[in-house]
């Protein structure tokens, strides 16, 4: 899932957070939670497949995320991070943080977006603004970190890094809502730039795709809106080691794309509303056939 300048996915739109006035916000934001309700049932159906404790250690790190957004992201240990640096080269990287989740991200389908399907997304790359300064950063789960081989890690990387500047060009071309035939064209161009850059195999990529539909019936499953949240979150009780990595606009069009922290933080506001309505629908789903997960959950 690639990098975006301040632009929130809902459905088969993409609809930028600056756009349309207080009319148009109210109507995204009720559609949102609407759909948002909707996908419970089936992330409820992949919770119930597991055991007891695992079911609970998962409502547990909603939990703690729900009251400490900035938790969800957590810097890399020094022999993951090594392994990053050894497979890219660090002007592709150049002023990228780079961090790690328990979690996989999810969001509507770009490659079946009627059916009501999920993708599902082991890696994040996102790019705020914020105290004056552009930030890049690619949140990676942590478990597919210590799983994946290098080849794939490589290709993982590379996808993210490839979105992230097809997204920027977008923006450069003052291009504000991406059609599903659009967003499915940029995956698919950045997956082949992707197996290009990495010389990631057939084998290599089936064994990737297996990896991720294992982790995703295991981990925490959590919307990008509130990941990007806790990000943002992540950036600002981080300050003083994040400034470093910050850059001033290189441009007119990035000095347009600048938002004022007042009004992201109103967007921050609303995903960790609509991240609480998920967790306590979810909580609702999980007990609704029968009472072996009990009160412990409720």
């Amino acid at each position: 899932m690639g990098e975006k300048v301040f632009k929130i996915r809902i459905g088969e739109k993409m609809i930028s957070s600056d756009g349309g006035g207080e009319e148009s916000r109210k109507k995204y934001e009720a559609g949102y939670i609407i759909w948002v309700q909707a996908v419970v049932k089936e992330i409820a159906e992949t919770l119930k497949k597991l055991n007891f404790d695992k079911i609970i250690e998962i409502i547990e790190f909603y939990e703690k995320c729900l009251a400490h957004p900035a938790s969800m992201h957590f810097p890399l240990e020094r022999e993951e991070k090594e392994k990053i640096e050894k497979i890219t080269h660090k002007n592709r990287r150049k002023n990228t943080i780079l961090l790690k989740t328990k979690a996989l991200i999810f969001a509507p389908s770009i490659l079946a977006p009627f059916t009501g399907s999920l993708d599902y997304g082991i890696a994040m790359h996102r790019r705020f603004f914020l105290r004056g300064l552009w930030f890049s950063i690619i949140a990676m789960n942590e478990a597919y970190i210590k799983s994946a081989t290098e080849p794939m890690l490589r290709y993982m990387l590379e996808h993210e890094l490839a979105q992230g500047e097809i997204y920027k060009e977008l923006a450069t071309q003052h291009i504000k809502i991406l059609s599903s035939e659009m967003k499915g064209v940029v995956h698919e161009e950045a997956r082949v730039k992707a197996i290009q850059q990495s010389a990631i195999s057939a084998d290599e990529l089936k064994r990737e795709r297996e990896l991720i539909l294992d982790l995703s019936a295991q981990s925490p499953l959590v919307p990008t809106h509130f990941a990007s949240a806790s990000l943002f979150k992540y950036l600002e009780e981080n300050w003083e080691e994040v400034k470093r990595f910050g850059l001033a606009s290189q441009n007119e069009i990035e000095k347009e794309l600048e938002l004022s922290a007042e009004e992201f933080a109103d967007w921050v506001d609303f995903s960790c509303n609509a991240f609480k309505i998920f967790l306590n629908a979810l909580k609702r789903e999980i007990t609704m056939t029968g009472a072996e997960y009990g009160v412990k959950i409720v």
